[in-house]
């Protein structure tokens, strides 16, 4: 085999095992805190309660991300002490829409530009976006 086709092969290779390999959040690299540990995690059969982790407040509400059933990614949202909702994506990511309009990303998603319009990104964590309308 050539030269050339060898390093084409092993390119091809390297970009097939990027392209497979499963996304990485950050988050979950981390220890878990006394932070990051929400009480009604352990009755939620849907949640892995030792993967939940606190990524940041935004108008008044807690968010945490934790891992789903089936390996998905969840954002939880927590207001006074109290589980507001969840909302889970299929595999790394997940968008939710607070009462607000205010949009978060987390992991690998991302809403379609025609949807965000004006608003405006900011990064809450490593792993989570949020969008804010002026």
């Amino acid at each position: 085999m050539r030269s050339s086709a060898k390093v084409l092969l092993l390119l091809s290779t390297a970009w097939l095992l990027t392209a497979c390999a499963p996304t990485v959040v950050p988050e979950f690299e981390a220890q878990q805190s006394d932070r990051d540990i929400l009480a009604e995690t352990s009755s939620e059969p849907d949640i892995d309660a030792k993967t939940t982790r606190f990524v940041g407040e935004v108008e008044g509400i807690e968010l945490y991300i934790a891992r789903g059933s089936n390996d998905t990614l969840c954002v939880i949202q927590v207001h006074d002490e109290e589980w507001l909702q969840m909302g889970c994506g299929a595999g790394a990511g997940v968008g939710i829409e607070l009462e607000s309009g205010t949009r978060i990303e987390a992991g690998t998603f991302k809403f379609p530009e025609q949807q965000v319009g004006d608003g405006v990104r900011e990064q809450l964590s490593e792993s989570v976006t949020v969008i804010t309308y002026p």
